[in-house]
Parts: C-alpha cells; structure tokens; sequence
C-alpha cells in the first residue's frame, strides 16, 4: 500500500512535458481569447498569477477590463511568469492546449501563445520554424487573426429580377444582384454598400467575370453585344475581393487609379469563382432572349 502512494504521489509530482504544436498564427485557432494585454502585477507562490489590464480583445469575447492570468508553476504546461515583467505588454492566446485553465484563465507554453508587444509592433514567432523571431505591426497581426485563411462552397438559383445572398466568414456576403439583363456579382460587408469584388480584371474595354448578362448565352447573332464582344466571360467565372477595396484601395480620397500591385493584393486576400450549370432562356419580341433562371455552384477562398 505505501508503495502503491508513492507511486501515486510521483506521478502527481511530474511536471509538465508537451510537444511544441507550432507558431503563434498556427496555435492560436485553438484559444478561445485573444487580447492586447499590460502585465499589472505579479502574484508568485505555489499559483503564481499575474493581473493584466486588457487593451483590446483581438478575437473571442470578454466583458471585463482586466484579467488573471496562471502562470507556470512547475506541475502545468504554463511559461514562467517571470518572463513578463510588470509594464510590458503582450499579444496572448489564452487557455490553449495544454494550459489547463479551470475555470479561470491560463497560458500553454505548447507553443507560441505570446507575442512581445513593442509600439505598434509585435515581436515573436508568428509563422516560423521554432525560435524564428519576427516583428509585425500590430495593424497587420489584427486583420490576419480577424479573417484567418477561409473557405466555403454552396450552390443556387436566382430567378430573373430576384437576388441571390449567401453569409460567408465573418460578416461577408456573396450577392447576385438583379439587373435588367441579369445580374452582377458583389461581396458586400456587414455595414457597408461597396462591392468589394468591383475591382476584379478586366476593368475596361470588355466584358467583366462579376457580369451574368443575357447575350453571353445566346448565339452571336442573336442580339446586341457590348464593347463588340464575340463572347463573354468564360465559365467558370473568376473574381477577387478585399475588405481594404473602397478603404485604402480605391477609396473615397483616392487622387489616382489602382495599379497591378493592388490589383495582385486583391487577389491575395479573397478569390471566388462561379459556375453556371443549367440556364433558362425566354424569347423576347426584339429577338433577343432573356434569362429567365440560372443555377450555379459558388467557391469562395479568403484570409491572410
């Protein structure tokens, strides 16, 4: 029986050991807050913990100002609370994989959940091999945790005259808005008119991916076609967005028209395509004939 204790006790005794489940942009999927932290004070003892004051919440959801933070204590997989000095500020992912909160708050050294806050910059390992160092303003690291790499497919029908809305990511959504020779594609965010899709190339002269008109689907010389155009847009159709278009790209104070490397960070955050699988055509009296209906299958990829 004493035996059987001591093993008991020993085993309790251990302390903690864990892989190393990558960079802070990897990990921290896995914690369910993210905030902008000024180390307060320190606690130390058998549970040591710190007081933070919260300066921003960078993802998940926390109504207090102020937070309690446990730290290593040689049992959990926590860092050394003496590693963040009183005044200094932070980037934490707080109760990730192997920080055994409770009911509380903690932070896993199983990775990098910490990033050294220094101005407007953060310092650590953000997407690298272990060790790697880097600094990242905080602008950048805020979009990056705001749209992480995303992607969604779905299908549909649009009848003629009625539009199409799909929610995807956070707070964006996919439209075919109805015009009178069919529709047009835009992304749309939550409390804002842009289409964030408008600056997708071609941006002059022919026909543009984003349009689904009428005279695309019908033999040449069946009716009118603008810019002269033999054909329209090939299916599937291909289109680029950003939050950044109608803000720093092409915004209400903009002197000049974009340029490619614009045009190419665009496409870095968001791309889409669609495909039009089955359509309707209704004759009219001017010969020319309508859309009456179409159905189609969307992919949508976005994030940093």
């Amino acid at each position: 029986m004493l035996v059987a204790a001591l093993l008991v006790v020993t085993t309790r005794a251990e302390p903690c050991s864990c892989e190393w489940l990558g960079p802070f942009l990897t990990v921290v999927a896995e914690a369910p807050l993210v905030v902008h932290v000024r180390v307060l004070h320190h606690h130390p003892g058998p549970n040591p913990t710190m007081d933070a004051l919260v300066l921003e919440v960078l993802s998940g959801g926390l109504l207090d100002s102020g937070v309690k933070i446990q730290m290593g204590d040689g049992m959990h997989c926590r860092p050394a609370m003496e590693e963040f000095p009183v005044g200094s500020e932070w980037v934490l992912a707080l109760n990730g994989p192997g920080a055994k909160p409770g009911k509380g708050m903690a932070l896993s050294h199983c990775g990098e959940y910490w990033l050294r806050v220094q101005g407007d910059e953060a310092v650590g390992n953000f997407d690298g091999a272990q060790g790697e160092q880097k600094r990242k303003p905080l602008s950048e690291l805020r979009l990056r945790l705001r749209f992480p790499k995303s992607k969604q497919k779905f299908k549909g029908r649009v009848e003629a005259g009625a539009r199409f809305q799909q929610a995807f990511g956070p707070g964006f959504q996919f439209v075919l808005e109805p015009r009178p020779t069919g529709w047009e594609i835009m992304i749309l965010e939550r409390g804002r008119e842009e289409n964030l899709a408008r600056l997708t190339p071609p941006l002059h002269f022919v026909p543009n991916p984003r349009e689904i008109e009428d005279w695309q689907f019908v033999p040449l010389s069946s009716c009118p076609r603008p810019y002269g155009a033999e054909a329209g847009p090939e299916n599937p159709r291909t289109f680029i967005f950003s939050p950044e278009v109608g803000r720093r790209i092409d915004g209400s104070k903009a002197n000049r028209s974009v340029i490619p490397e614009e045009v190419e960070e665009i496409g870095r955050f968001g791309q889409g395509t669609v495909y039009i699988q089955r359509f309707s055509l209704r004759p009219e009296r001017d010969g020319c004939p309508i859309l009456e209906w179409i159905e189609f299958s969307a992919h949508l990829e976005w994030g940093y």
